[in-house]
């Protein structure tokens, strides 16, 4: 799975009103805090573990990520 694919999985996950993607607040040092969009965060975990499957990981995220009532 190439990367545009990914991020083009990613953004329908972000327009899924039945999953939950907000962004992550993260911080770098004590005195910085940064938001990390949903995107960004998933992005670069794929980058830094070449070996996951971006399908699998795909699939589980959004296994839980889905909202339940």
């Amino acid at each position: 799975m190439e990367e545009p694919a990914i991020v083009e999985a990613l953004k329908g996950m972000e327009q899924d009103s039945l999953l939950k993607t907000a962004p992550v607040i993260t911080r770098g040092t004590p005195s910085s805090i940064e938001e990390v969009t949903f995107q960004e965060k998933h992005l670069t975990y794929l980058k830094k573990h070449p070996k996951v499957n971006p399908r699998n990981y795909l699939a589980n995220l959004r296994t839980m990520l889905k909202i339940r009532p």
